[in-house]
């Protein structure tokens, strides 16, 4: 995979004790953690071109572009005013000119559209987010984790899905129950040939097999960490229950999608049909984002639920031409603009990762500062992960972000504490 040679914008230069990061040569945390020595090939793979045409119907004919209508950078500026911006088959992003007549009734997407408005599901305040529950403050994504996060006046419980193999949404970060941080109790069943299950994929295990299992083992990164004793794996239901509790609280769900290994996961069309399924069962639809790093995901919910916010996760590995994670997205078509880029999947919220080199964010002390206006005269919020030392939040904060994904939810709230800034309606 092709590394980028520009430094971050806000370079990670201290660490506080515990954080993930610390040392000389570490790599630096990530929301996927996936390994950066993964390789593709710009061809389709495995589902990828039927997922990837099937994205660019959708954009083309419900004219997905954000909600604010405006267009970033140099697709901008060759637009006429009233038009859009699409995928094209090929992976092109394309303009077109937006419907401007009354919706078919007899479409309920082009129905629904005109009246849902997704940035008013968004929070009203500066986006306090405890990745993982507070991963480093409790067992990441336990029971205990999102309580107390709630408890603390978090505004959005970040969090990830991975579906079972029957289908049942399952919160956890990792495609597989891996030993470090996992331990078999006992089979489903006498004699069951799957077990013992720690160290098989998610998508492989049944939820009866994967409710045996305990992941309760401390990490050594985050010394820090309260353990949840005996801790079970919660299913997305369980953290909807937990934020229907209070109304100002939102949830940002992650569908953990392999893109560069698809036979690992389920399809995107999968995740979006449970997630929305259980949101409305909750009654707590009108509270959600969607994130993803793989692009597909996004239009499918727009085109589902045209209330429900989007949230285009990107780094240095994945904003490259030939990725199988844009979902069609050409960054060479938008000239390198991830701006541009993510609102041809219709994405309301911008997630980068501030650790990482980002060649597309200008280097300096302005640079994000830079960066985060022209997103938000694009109409796009942005709301890098994950942001842990003192120094990081405040150079964040100075750049003018709209909010911050952390392991470190109460560190975060004393600095937003004492800037004034309110982070719970």
């Amino acid at each position: 995979m092709p590394q980028p040679s520009s430094p971050s914008t806000v370079p990670s230069t201290s660490r506080a004790a515990g954080d993930p990061g610390a040392g000389p040569g570490a790599r630096p945390d990530r929301v996927t953690d996936r390994p950066t020595g993964r390789r593709w090939s710009a061809g389709t793979h495995g589902d990828g071109r039927c997922a990837r045409h099937r994205v660019a119907a959708i954009l083309a004919a419900s004219a997905l572009v954000s909600a604010s209508a405006a267009v970033a950078g140099p697709v901008a500026s060759a637009l006429p005013a009233g038009s859009s911006v699409a995928v094209g088959s090929g992976g092109t992003v394309v303009a077109g000119s937006a419907p401007t007549g009354p919706a078919d009734p007899a479409d309920p997407v082009a129905a629904a559209a005109p009246a849902a408005d997704p940035v008013a599901a968004l929070p009203t305040t500066f986006d306090l987010q405890a990745h993982r529950g507070g991963r480093g403050e409790h067992t990441e994504e336990s029971r205990e984790a999102f309580t107390t996060a709630v408890a603390g006046g978090v505004t959005t419980l970040e969090l990830d899905v991975v579906m079972s193999a029957d289908g049942v949404p399952v919160v956890w970060h990792d495609p597989a129950l891996t030993a470090e941080k996992c331990r078999d109790t006992a089979p489903a069943t006498p004699g069951d040939p799957q077990f013992p299950y720690v160290g098989r994929d998610i998508h492989d295990l049944t939820w009866d097999q994967i409710r045996t299992v305990r992941c309760d083992l401390p990490l050594d990164g985050f010394p820090a960490q309260t353990p949840a004793v005996d801790n079970r794996v919660l299913q997305l239901a369980d953290v909807a229950a937990i934020a229907a509790t209070d109304p100002r609280v939102h949830l940002n769900i992650e569908t953990k999608i392999e893109a560069d290994e698809p036979s690992r996961s389920a399809p995107p069309e999968e995740f979006v049909d449970a997630i929305l399924g259980v949101a409305r069962a909750a009654g707590v639809t009108d509270r959600i984002m969607v994130q993803s790093f793989d692009w597909r995901t996004l239009p499918l919910v727009r085109a589902a639920a045209p209330g429900v916010p989007l949230v285009a996760l990107w780094d240095a590995t994945t904003w490259v031409p030939g990725s199988p994670w844009l979902g069609g997205v050409d960054p060479e078509a938008v000239g390198g603009d991830v701006i541009a880029g993510a609102q041809a999947v219709g994405a309301n919220v911008l997630s980068p990762g501030a650790a990482a080199p980002t060649p597309w964010i200008p280097a300096g002390p302005d640079g994000l500062r830079q960066f985060t206006d022209r997103a938000h005269a694009a109409g796009v919020r942005v709301v890098p992960w994950t942001v842990n030392t003192v120094e990081d939040m405040e150079a964040q904060l100075d750049g003018g972000v709209d909010g911050i994904i952390t392991d470190y939810p109460t560190r975060l709230r004393g600095i937003l504490d004492a800037r004034g800034i309110a982070y719970r309606a």
